[in-house]
């Protein structure tokens, strides 16, 4: 049985009126694997943002189904695309796809390489025909479907195998196109928070969203943010103590309350537009996180 932990403070008023505010509407995303709509219907408040991540094995056919099984059902499905998996040739059928969903918004990334697999749909082609980089998908989905709102990802930590200034740049070249941008995975609210105000002083006024993990299994959030290069943010939660190692090494789940709440000054300040939260297919999970915490912060609990 995972350790029971003393209440987090919520702080003052003003406080626990702003992350309520961010734990009303947060994005949750997903993977696209079997029986995970039905969890989503079952799970997550109706007409959620729910984002369906891209499979650098599997090609974006499971995204794009599952994403149009989610908006069938009411939620506000965003597919990822990824330049990885996608040509001139392939993308207007997704697009097409896209659009007979009712789906309104897309999320674009690099993507991963995968091995190019024989009779895959739109995964076919030459790997040579494949879009370069996020940033030439974005312009061809921009010059096809104009209506579709366009999110990117963006790095607090940086990203282990791509200089700091090439993010800088690309991020800048792709916020003319972009609604928004969906922090990478990070455990260090102070860190996301200069993030979001570094891209402010640099001109980038897009909806700038931090990643935090929903109420995950502990050793398989330890895996996914070693593997996906997290480790200052780690280090952070080190240097926390005893206890807040605890919360993360222990059986169990993981508690993301201390960073809902981290992102939130003691004056109720905030300079991140909303959270998204990489939920691992963890939907019940991570929604009775939620919930609690908002009983919590509605009943001005203190503790």
């Amino acid at each position: 049985m995972a350790r029971r932990e003393r209440a987090i403070p919520l702080g003052s008023a003003a406080h626990r009126a702003s992350v309520r505010h961010l734990l009303e509407r947060p994005r949750f995303e997903v993977i696209p694997l079997a029986g995970i709509v039905d969890e989503a219907a079952n799970h997550l408040p109706a007409g959620a943002t729910v984002t369906v991540t891209a499979s650098p094995t599997r090609g974006p056919e499971p995204t794009l189904e599952t994403a149009a099984a989610l908006a069938r059902v009411g939620f506000h499905a965003v597919p990822h695309l990824a330049a990885t998996q996608y040509c001139e040739e392939s993308l207007p059928e997704a697009l097409q796809q896209i659009g007979a969903a009712g789906i309104r918004e897309v999320f674009i990334v690099g993507g991963d390489s995968a091995p190019p697999r024989a009779g895959a749909g739109h995964d076919a082609g030459d790997r040579q025909d494949r879009f370069g980089d996020g940033l030439q998908l974005i312009e061809a989905v921009r010059r096809l479907a104009p209506q579709l709102h366009v999110g990117v990802p963006g790095y607090p930590e940086g990203h282990p195998r791509i200089p700091q200034q090439s993010l800088e740049q690309s991020l800048a070249r792709k916020a003319e196109h972009a609604a928004c941008v969906v922090g990478q995975l990070c455990f260090d609210p102070h860190t996301v928070t200069d993030w979001a105000v570094g891209l402010c002083a640099r001109g980038l006024h897009m909806s700038v969203y931090a990643g935090l993990p929903g109420a995950v299994g502990s050793a398989r959030l330890m895996r996914i943010a070693g593997r996906i290069g997290v480790g200052d943010s780690l280090r952070f939660l080190s240097s926390g103590g005893t206890r807040t190692a605890l919360r993360l090494v222990s059986p169990g789940r993981y508690d993301p309350t201390p960073l809902v709440t981290g992102l939130v000054r003691a004056d109720g300040g905030v300079v991140v537009s909303g959270i998204h939260l990489y939920t691992f297919n963890a939907l019940q999970e991570t929604q009775l996180w939620r919930r609690r915490l908002l009983a919590r912060l509605q009943e001005g609990d203190p503790r």
